[in-house]
């Protein structure tokens, strides 16, 4: 195995987070080195990554104000699946990953979220390459 096409499928009630875990999972892919990233028909393997779950959770509150959340975890939940591109045999099957990132809230919960994003796709990214390249 040499190179490797990448499928994402996101089932979560998230929009778009699949853009950001593609584009973190091509770098870390190109930054291993060991897997090439190709076309789904020039490649040998085809890494099929389907996003299961985006949760927010409080970490922190601001003091004297028990409902006012400081502090966030993004979490991304996944299931990685490395098949043989020809014949479409699961070569190895990552049922749970799960890639996090904390954040500080701040005036804006959305746009806070959104830079917090790249982060836990990054993290989910780095779990999901290890995995698939340490295993054979």
């Amino acid at each position: 195995m040499k190179t490797v096409s990448l499928e994402i499928t996101n089932k979560t009630d998230e929009p778009s987070i699949e853009v950001a875990v593609q584009k973190a999972l091509r770098a870390e892919l190109q930054m291993d080195g060991r897997l090439e990233v190709r076309s789904k028909e020039e490649a040998d393997t085809v890494l099929s990554v389907t996003l299961t779950k985006f949760s927010l959770d409080p970490l922190s509150y601001v003091r004297n104000q028990g409902s006012l959340v400081a502090e966030y975890r993004v979490t991304l939940t996944c299931k990685a699946v490395l098949s043989d591109a020809q014949t479409g045999e699961v070569i190895l099957e990552t049922p749970v990953v799960l890639g996090d990132a904390d954040f500080s809230f701040t005036a804006d919960l959305t746009s806070a979220k959104r830079a917090a994003l790249p982060l836990a796709a990054s993290d989910l990214a780095r779990k999901v390459v290890s995995a698939t390249v340490t295993a054979w």
